[in-house]
């Protein structure tokens, strides 16, 4: 996503660390969720990125239901995670099929990480402590914290 209109940054949090993520919709809010996740293990601290990521290698079909956004958001980051923790990947873009009050469909690519993306953090887990998803006017926002 090259002409990103969203947009992250970290956050200190006691003990732990966040992001927060402004988008102009909610499809975008939760790929940059995803593009902040991933930031946060590369260690990097904004984004989006100033370098174009690698192209996908490894393409994962995802459906998941909750039983609002919140839980949503927090599912599909908790999802990213694993993939990209369990598997050795790093995400590189994401597609949404369907994204509503209570489900989404996507197709997301990863690429496995380079000398200049490699990941630096770990994160044990996405929490549901001070999380918030929020319409502000035009924008949509998030604030996400990671257990580290």
């Amino acid at each position: 996503m090259g002409d990103a209109a969203w947009r992250w940054r970290t956050i200190e949090h006691t003990g732990d660390l966040g992001i927060e993520v402004e988008a102009p919709s909610l499809e975008q809010l939760f790929v940059a969720g995803a593009h902040g996740l991933t930031g946060v293990l590369l260690g990097e601290e904004a984004g989006p990125a100033a370098s174009e990521p690698p192209k996908a290698t490894v393409w994962r079909e995802l459906a998941l239901e909750g039983p609002d956004r919140e839980v949503l958001l927090v599912d599909w980051l908790r999802e990213l995670l694993y993939i990209q923790m369990s598997e050795d990947l790093v995400l590189v873009e994401a597609e949404f099929r369907e994204l509503g009050e209570s489900g989404l469909a996507a197709r997301v690519g990863f690429a496995r990480p380079s000398a200049s993306r490699r990941v630096e953090r770990e994160l044990k887990a996405v929490t549901y402590h001070e999380l918030e998803v929020s319409q502000r006017g035009e924008e949509w926002f998030a604030r996400i914290v990671f257990d580290i």
